[in-house]
């Protein structure tokens, strides 16, 4: 009962919101699960695509040799981990959110 009060005093604009809000959570949840389930690296960096551009963003330095690099990552690869959640909840929401203005009655 106190759920359809809500929705009936909330404008149209701010249910989309809630909406586009929940599928970017939903979406972004499910992107991530499947990622981590993949077994190949370059299939786990598209699914999950927001992480890849932002660790692109910040290069973890080379600590071997040039013949045989190894990269170590940094406290700012971690940040950008953490980060890329968010990142992909806006992104996906807000794609959302286009859609469902589009499919205004």
């Amino acid at each position: 009962m106190a759920y359809l009060f809500l929705v009936r005093s909330m404008s149209r604009d701010w249910v989309r919101i809630v909406f586009a809000l929940a599928i970017g959570i939903s979406v972004t949840v499910g992107t991530a699960a499947v990622a981590s389930a993949l077994s190949s690296e370059s299939a786990r960096e598209i699914v999950f695509w927001p992480n890849t551009v932002l660790q692109y963003l910040m290069p973890a330095p080379n600590v071997g040799t040039p013949d045989h690099p190894l990269y170590e990552g940094t406290s700012l690869n971690f940040l950008a981990f953490v980060v890329s959640f968010p990142f992909a909840v806006i992104v996906y929401g807000a794609v959302a959110y286009v859609f469902l203005r589009r499919l205004k009655t």
